[in-house]
C-alpha cells in the first residue's frame, strides 16, 4: 500500500513539476530564492543559490567560531551518497530526477537531535551540495519554527534574521543553514555545504 502511494505521490510530483517548469530550464538556479523547496513539490528545489553568498555584518555578528555547520557530521560538500546512507542508517525512501543532473535523495520520517522532520531531501550539485528538512502538520507553525530555532541556536549559536528567515554560518567556512516558512502549512530547515 505505501509503494503504491509512493507510486503515485511521485507521478503527481512529475506532473507538478512538468507544469511548473512551463518551458523554463529547472536547473537555472534563481539567485534571488535562497529556500524554495517543498515538501511535495521538488520542481521548486531547482531555485536553489548558485555561489556562496559573501558574509554579511549580521552574519559576521552572530557567526559561530566553535562548532561548524552540520548535519549528523556532514560538513563539506565532499560526502556521498554513502555518507548520507551510513548517517541515516539506510537506503534512501525513494529518489528522483529532477533533471539530466540533479537527483534528490529523500528520507522520509527522519530526526535530527531532538526534531523530527516528516521529510528530507539530499541534492549533490557542482558547487555545493544541499539538504532540504521539511515538516508541516497539525501543530501550529510558529511553535514547529520556535522548536527548530531553540534547537539550531543551541546548538550553532544565535542566527541571523532578515525578514522571516534565520541563518546560521560558521564563521569560517561559507557553509550555512536556514530556517523559514516556505507557505502556510511547511517549515523548512535547509543546509548549505560548499568545497
Amino acid at each position: 500500500m505505501k509503494k503504491l502511494i509512493s507510486l503515485l505521490l511521485c507521478c503527481a510530483l512529475l506532473v507538478c513539476l512538468l507544469a511548473a517548469c512551463g518551458g523554463k530550464n529547472p536547473s537555472a538556479p534563481d539567485a534571488s530564492a535562497e529556500t524554495s523547496a517543498t515538501v511535495v513539490t521538488p520542481a521548486d528545489i531547482a531555485t536553489e543559490p548558485t555561489a556562496s553568498e559573501p558574509v554579511t555584518e549580521a552574519t559576521e555578528e552572530h557567526a559561530n567560531d566553535h562548532v561548524p555547520v552540520n548535519y549528523k557530521g556532514l560538513e563539506a560538500a565532499d560526502y556521498t551518497l554513502e555518507d548520507v546512507i551510513a548517517v541515516e542508517g539506510r537506503q534512501p525512501d525513494l529518489t528522483y530526477e529532477l533533471d539530466e543532473t540533479t537527483t534528490l535523495y529523500i528520507y522520509n520520517d527522519v530526526t535530527l537531535g531532538d526534531l523530527l522532520f516528516s521529510q528530507v531531501q539530499f541534492s549533490f550539485g557542482d558547487a555545493y551540495n544541499r539538504i532540504s528538512c521539511t515538516c508541516g502538520g497539525d501543530e501550529e507553525q510558529s511553535v514547529t519554527i520556535d522548536r527548530i530555532l531553540q534547537s539550531m541556536t543551541a546548538q550553532f549559536g544565535e542566527p541571523s534574521e532578515s525578514g522571516d528567515t534565520y541563518r546560521w554560518g560558521d564563521g569560517h567556512t561559507a557553509n550555512y543553514a536556514t530556517l523559514t516558512a516556505l507557505n502556510e502549512t511547511t517549515v523548512q530547515l535547509a543546509f548549505y555545504f560548499y568545497d
